[in-house]
């Protein structure tokens, strides 16, 4: 018995999760009920109220889209009333709701269900994988998280874990766990780039390995990138040349578009390996009493042409994130790709072209993560542990009465830290209290960032020291001085602030406007306005 992992390594993803753990120093990944190593990060309600949650959820996303739940990641610790949120409601079938405390919810079966609710269904499940093929219970786990997560999104993540039933020791970045995977107890010293390309999002890190000491120079990423793009722009294909040889609209039919998402992923899956595949379908729908069969071919070259803007999106965040530090692409010395797209031969050639430089092999794109989770998991309280310097993704800062930000902690500053400053005196003279609205994000104007909570202390606290502290986490703490020594103060998340929610509604009336014009405007054929387009709307953001 003593010799059994009791904690875990888990890459919560958007599209899919895995879980890892460490035995005589190696790491390994923990296949599934099904003998697969991913879980896919799906969880519905079939026909006769049964949850489902992983392969079994997914295979009824098309079928049953209003009781099946997928890239909950995005949504996890965000407020119902953000920017955010405002746009991924048009993204899913589902159906998102404001829950009691101002959050992002979801309903399913008619049950309104937490975001963190949604992730402890599927690290329940992964909780019961890893015990049984183990051997015994595991009370302890180390999350991965996207490094863009504000503090929201991470308490959050925390809180599904201990829902599922875990006592989460750390919350890691996902491209530092990556890190951790490729560099643990091999004494280099190297910056190295970890360019994740996964199903839903796409994060871009730099960091400088010394020994087991792994330092966060800088990161950035962009939330609405991921393998789930490129798959619909081949399902467009598909569906536009069906239609012109058939003139049938296979969007119609919910049964049709699950097999085409199957056969477009499998087909992009298979152009990594080889040059020409043929997406065949037979049966695909019925026309006059007769079967229609969808047989269409698709090259390699085909599948460059129609997502290679995705690609070069990947390389301008890239290049973004080393001009913020000041890093020159010769200074890398090695690039680590994780995410499954990144296995494209378009996104390697990019990279050789690039940074001058292939990218490395041997770390496993879609297991790094977990495993990099899973050693961090295992080091921790040892004598030879690891040393993680991160650095804050997004700026945090507080509110100013115009809806601007003024920031408190920079980004790609290292944590832990402490920042302080002087409380202001209360916004309306003969108020009580002192009111301010926190927020993390990388916009100067509050309406684009992520509402954090509101700090409310007396009055008579104003002119008093004030600390912003991030643990190793990247979680806040806000701490203020009184005369008998620092208190900790709890943000208050119940309400959006007034002053936000007059901004989003600004910012609504303004883009309903500029729709109406745009509709009103005849313009010529661009990519994604054809007929077709409308499998965005369909498979928006897995």
């Amino acid at each position: 018995m003593a010799d059994r992992p009791r904690i875990i390594g888990i890459d919560l993803g958007t599209t899919n999760t895995l879980v890892a753990s460490v035995k005589n120093r190696i790491p390994k990944i923990v296949p599934t009920d099904r003998g697969n190593l991913i879980l896919p990060s799906v969880v519905a309600l079939s026909g006769k109220g049964e949850l489902l949650v992983g392969g079994v959820a997914k295979d009824q996303m098309v079928t049953n889209p209003k009781n099946t739940l997928y890239g909950t990641k995005r949504l996890i610790g965000r407020k119902y009333q953000s920017k955010v949120v405002d746009d991924l409601k048009g993204y899913f079938k589902y159906d998102i709701v404001e829950a009691p405390d101002g959050d992002a919810a979801v309903t399913l079966g008619g049950r309104m269900y937490t975001l963190p609710e949604v992730s402890s269904f599927i690290l329940k499940q992964l909780k019961t994988i890893a015990e049984q093929f183990l051997g015994g219970p595991i009370d302890e786990a180390v999350i991965s998280v996207p490094a863009y997560y504000t503090d929201s999104q991470r308490q959050a993540v925390k809180e599904a874990g201990k829902l599922a039933g875990f006592n989460v020791k750390r919350i890691v970045n996902e491209p530092t766990a990556a890190a951790l995977a490729y560099g643990f107890n091999r004494g280099l010293d190297q910056k190295i780039l970890v360019y994740d390309l996964g199903g839903g999002t796409f994060d871009v890190s730099v960091l400088h390995l010394t020994g087991n000491v792994f330092e966060v120079l800088a990161t950035g990423g962009d939330t609405f990138l991921g393998g789930v793009d490129f798959d619909n722009r081949v399902m467009d294909y598909v569906l536009e040349k069906f239609w012109e040889e058939t003139k049938v609209d296979l969007s119609q039919s919910p049964i049709a578009m699950q097999r085409i998402k199957n056969a477009a992923e499998a087909a992009k899956i298979d152009l990594t390996l080889i040059p020409n595949v043929v997406i065949d379908l037979p049966y695909i729908e019925e026309r006059k009493g007769k079967p229609l069969d969808l047989r269409i071919p698709l090259t390699r070259e085909n599948l460059n042409a129609l997502t290679m803007d995705l690609v070069d999106r990947t390389f301008e965040i890239c290049d973004r994130v080393l001009a913020e530090k000041g890093i020159n692409r010769s200074e890398i010395d090695e690039i680590i790709l994780v995410g499954g797209q990144s296995r494209m031969p378009l996104v390697q050639q990019r990279i050789q072209e690039h940074f001058g430089k292939p990218a490395r092999k041997g770390v496993h794109p879609d297991e790094c993560v977990a495993l990099g989770a899973a050693l961090l998991a295992d080091s921790l309280g040892t004598i030879d542990s690891v040393t993680l310097l991160d650095a804050v993704s997004m700026p945090i800062g507080y509110a100013l009465p115009n809806g601007r930000v003024r920031r408190v902690i920079e980004k790609n500053s290292i944590i832990p830290l402490v920042k302080s400053f002087r409380l202001p005196p209360p916004k309306d003279p003969g108020s009580p209290f002192i009111e301010m609205d926190i927020f993390q994000g990388d916009s100067d104007l509050m309406v684009d960032n992520e509402y954090l909570g509101t700090l409310r202390v007396p009055a008579e606290s104003a002119g008093r020291k004030i600390d912003f502290r991030l643990n190793e986490e990247c979680l806040l703490q806000v701490m203020v001085e009184e005369p008998g020594g620092p208190r900790r103060i709890e943000l208050a998340t119940r309400d959006t602030p007034e002053l936000l929610k007059k901004e989003l509604a600004r910012v609504a009336e303004e883009r309903a406007q500029k729709a109406e014009q745009a509709a009103s405007t005849p313009s010529s054929h661009q990519e994604g306005s054809g007929l077709f387009s409308k499998v965005k709307s369909i498979f928006r953001r897995g």
